[in-house]
């Protein structure tokens, strides 16, 4: 577990998201986000989803849409900014998701390769506060597929997350 508001120790979510897109371990990224801010679009950030998606790493991003307003779901400049960045990479997706009389608020990041993965499971949002700044609380978990326990939770995360890029009925 971290917090990120760490400042040089380099163990805010922002970091950790940056050090593990360019680690060069993982085949897909998926995050499922209550909301996303224009400031959560950190160049250094920008730049690391791009050089993922270039190698070929593939991308899905759900984020709430909530009608765009002000206090719930996401900014419409931070969802362009997003798919303008990523437009040229077949292998990225950005999804949002609304469902009338309900909030979307996960918030949910998952890096997978064949053998292995990480869910990052906690608090933040798609924003400088929630990747930078505020005191967050999120939790790491390292899964290893020759473990049937792990390669189970994954299953089980991989199922959720395809529950938010399905139409809601």
């Amino acid at each position: 577990m971290f917090l990120p508001y760490a400042g040089k120790r380099k163990r805010a979510l922002a970091d950790v998201l940056i050090r593990e897109l360019g680690s060069g371990r993982w085949k897909s990224f998926r995050a499922a986000i209550a909301f996303a801010r224009q400031s959560g679009n950190h160049p250094k950030l920008l730049q690391t989803l791009v050089r993922f998606a270039r190698r070929g790493g593939i991308i899905e991003m759900t984020f709430g849409a909530n009608m765009f307003s002000g206090e719930e779901g996401s900014d419409y400049d931070a969802v362009k900014t997003l798919l303008e960045e990523l437009r040229e990479f077949p292998n990225a997706r950005i999804f949002l998701y609304n469902e009338r009389a309900r909030t979307f608020h996960p918030k949910f990041f998952l890096f997978a390769s064949e053998r292995a993965a990480l869910l990052i499971i906690g608090s933040s949002n798609w924003s400088h506060g929630g990747l930078e700044n505020n005191v967050e609380a999120n939790v790491l978990l390292h899964m290893d597929f020759s473990d049937a326990e792990h390669k189970a939770a994954y299953d089980e995360a991989t199922k959720m997350f395809e529950t938010y890029w399905r139409a809601v009925e």
